[in-house]
């Protein structure tokens, strides 16, 4: 695990796109298309705002969300909402958990469906881009909930109590077969559980369980 740690978002910024450019270049080249998982919150926003500006292989980038909460797709919480916003007015093939469908559950299986049409089995990301919350979570994998235990299944619904809140995400299986994935993390309050992923001694959190058996796991940890 890296460790890249800055001290204002214009650095932090500026060290994401370069290695996007550099791990990007390499699968345009190799298979002429580049496979990337999004996260949502509110701490990649100004990320991709900076992403949609730079000149780019758009048109051969394929963009996923690793995780959607139940709601419409134009509500103020949908990720997909948040995503599209910020790459607009950019035309970007992105992939979204369909939140219209009856149940959370079916949403989940037509996603790891594509998931496996696009990626194959199993489905293997260039890149994923995760958070980590102020109480460790990461993707929508919280403490406690069922999710955590997901063996098998590469996309799932997940209800979790603490949030009163039903919502869809990648699994451990899926994350696992990423080439490279990157915790992009802004804020002091996710300082002490940055600390405890680097040390690696304490991985009784959801972020601390993410593992990559194909390559790399950076952490651009921005402090401020």
């Amino acid at each position: 695990m890296t460790h890249l740690r800055f001290e204002n978002e214009q650095d932090w910024i500026a060290a994401l796109i370069a290695n996007w450019q550099e791990i990007g270049s390499e699968a345009l080249q190799k298979r002429g298309v580049f496979n990337v998982a999004l996260s949502g919150g509110s701490s990649p926003e100004s990320l991709y705002k900076a992403l949609s500006k730079i000149d780019w292989a758009w048109s051969a980038t394929h963009l996923f969300i690793g995780d959607e909460r139940w709601v419409p797709m134009d509500h103020q919480d949908s990720n997909y909402r948040m995503i599209y916003q910020a790459f607009y007015p950019l035309t970007v093939k992105l992939e979204r958990w369909k939140t219209e469908l009856p149940k959370a559950e079916e949403a989940a299986a037509d996603y790891e469906r594509r998931l496996i049409r696009d990626l194959g089995q199993p489905p293997r990301f260039d890149l994923i881009l995760l958070g980590i919350g102020n109480d460790g979570h990461t993707a929508s994998l919280f403490p406690g909930t069922r999710a955590l235990q997901e063996n098998v299944k590469y996309a799932t619904a997940n209800w979790v109590s603490q949030m009163d809140s039903q919502r869809l995400t990648l699994t451990y299986p899926a994350l696992r077969q990423a080439k490279e994935i990157w915790f992009v993390s802004k804020g002091a309050g996710k300082q002490p559980w940055i600390e405890r992923m680097v040390e690696g001694k304490s991985p009784d959190f959801p972020a601390a369980n993410v593992q990559s058996e194909r390559g790399a796991i950076k952490i651009f940890n921005c402090v401020n």
